[in-house]
């Protein structure tokens, strides 16, 4: 008995992933079906850019099992819509080739590490102009084979499955892949889109998501060829309001509210054009919609990321990760000037790693930054995240200790002394490098009326006290000690 639930579970564990991707690609390919006398006028199919989008965002099925499981759930799909395996074994080899090469363009040529780029939206864009190429040639040949064409429309088959194949891709695809990191919880994912809606709909950011409703209505109003290039002013304003999630979503609900109004006769066009002409201008237009706010938006992050690594690079000493001198004294002093003020005041600290002259003779530099390093490290572990750490100088650092008593700042101290203690280095030889630390603490309450600048320069003089007393200790002041100090500025 225990051994066929034991085995009952072990299939169950074996075969599940198989299943949920059958079921998954049944549904895409049968909704899209069902939804298809909707858009297919305009030539619009979405499930080949929604099986490839979950082939690129899915990680927790093994890849034994992903192509199987598609392949047997579009050809189920097909099969019971039309009734016929035979049918069903060719649109399934006609579509998958496509959604193939989406996915082998993505996945292994041009892995997708980020979206945020402008090549990125452009790989994106290619891949899915290949894939629909594949798709259209392959549909050609088959059909072609099955149910031979006149020969007076040779184009015409090849050019509607190729426009629609593309603008899906290029729709949906970049609302598959936005965000690329794979595994976030239902939770995480309901939060997402409450912020998505909160960004729609909060305050001042409401006017871009009424500019585009307005030019979509205009579009359904005055119909015609045109009617594509209504809302991409909008969707240009959007990239620039929103982010790029958000923008995306706007672009597919866009394209579809366009391909539904021209699918309706809400947006008339000209009875003399011939239909196929027609249908083609407007995915011509409607895939131009799509990726000029996309490309927009993703050079928007781009230019971004570019700022915040260069803040970063600004604010941030390279070496030691320690926040630089400037971003520090910034920093420092919007805590000592926050209001109202911190309940237990602010704590001051400067410290000094002791005989780093001698480490760097005996040693050498590179010995010297790897204990940089490493007493950067130990001291970032140990500190609270609200807390300021800085590299003032050479071996010299500062620490800023929000809403800490003296008493509490004390304790910190030795405990941050006991770890730069604790730290073993092996250089060049069998004997570890061993570092200690001089640390000086002030609070701001022993100097009420100081400024930040004056209460790092206490700082540094109780901290050179406490090295000719000895080094490898925490050293504070009294305030009786403190008025004979001189609190001159750090040079």
């Amino acid at each position: 008995m225990c051994q066929s639930i034991a085995s009952s579970l072990s299939w169950a564990r074996r075969s599940g992933p198989f299943l949920s991707l059958t079921a998954l690609a049944f549904l895409l390919i049968y909704f899209s079906l069902m939804f298809h006398p909707l858009l297919g006028d305009i030539g619009f199919w979405q499930a080949n850019a929604l099986l490839a989008g979950a082939l690129l965002r899915v990680s927790s099925i093994p890849h034994r099992y992903r192509w199987p499981g598609v392949i047997l759930g579009v050809m189920a799909a097909y099969a019971y819509w039309y009734d016929g395996w035979d049918v069903a074994l060719l649109n399934t080899l006609v579509n998958l080739s496509g959604v193939w090469l989406a996915w082998f363009l993505l996945h292994r040529v041009w892995p997708l590490d980020t979206m945020r780029t402008p090549r990125a939206i452009t790989h994106v864009l290619l891949a899915g102009l290949a894939a629909s190429a594949c798709t259209a040639l392959a549909g050609l040949i088959g059909y072609q084979t099955s149910t031979p064409l006149p020969l007076d429309m040779p184009l015409r088959p090849i050019i509607g499955i190729f426009f629609q194949q593309w603008l899906g891709y290029s729709a949906i695809l970049p609302v598959c892949l936005l965000p690329t990191s794979p595994g976030r919880s239902l939770i995480d994912r309901r939060r997402s889109l409450a912020r998505i809606l909160h960004q729609l709909l909060a305050g001042s950011r409401q006017w871009p998501l009424l500019v585009l409703l307005g030019s979509i209505l205009l579009a359904a109003l005055l119909g015609g060829p045109g009617t594509a290039a209504f809302p991409v002013p909008a969707l240009l304003i959007c990239a620039y309001a929103y982010q790029q999630k958000t923008c995306a979503w706007l672009t597919l609900a866009a394209s579809i509210a366009l391909m539904v109004s021209h699918t309706q006769g809400w947006a008339l066009v000209a009875s003399d054009i011939p239909s196929v002409w027609v249908q083609v201008s407007l995915q011509i237009g409607l895939q131009m919609m799509v990726a000029t706010p996309l490309m927009v938006s993703s050079s928007l992050m781009a230019r971004n990321d570019l700022v915040q690594s260069l803040n970063q690079a600004l604010d941030h000493d390279e070496l030691t990760g320690a926040m630089s001198r400037q971003a520090f004294m910034r920093g420092a002093t919007e805590y000592l000037q926050q209001s109202p003020a911190a309940f237990y005041g602010n704590c001051v600290m400067m410290l000094d790693i002791d005989h780093f002259k001698r480490l760097n003779d005996n040693h050498g530099h590179a010995a010297g930054d790897s204990v940089l390093r490493e007493f950067a490290r130990i001291i970032q572990s140990a500190i609270r995240p609200e807390d300021l750490f800085g590299r003032l100088g050479g071996e010299e650092f500062g620490i800023v200790l929000p809403n800490t008593t003296l008493r509490d700042s004390l304790e910190i101290g030795e405990r941050l002394r006991k770890a730069v203690e604790e730290i073993r280095l092996y250089y060049d030889s069998d004997e570890p490098l061993r570092v200690t630390v001089s640390i000086g603490t002030i609070h701001d309450s022993q100097k009420p009326h100081a400024t930040m600048t004056q209460l790092l320069a206490l700082a540094d003089q109780v901290m050179y006290q406490a090295k000719h007393e000895g080094r490898n200790r925490v050293l504070s002041l009294s305030a009786g000690q403190l008025r004979d100090l001189n609190p001159a500025p750090l040079t």
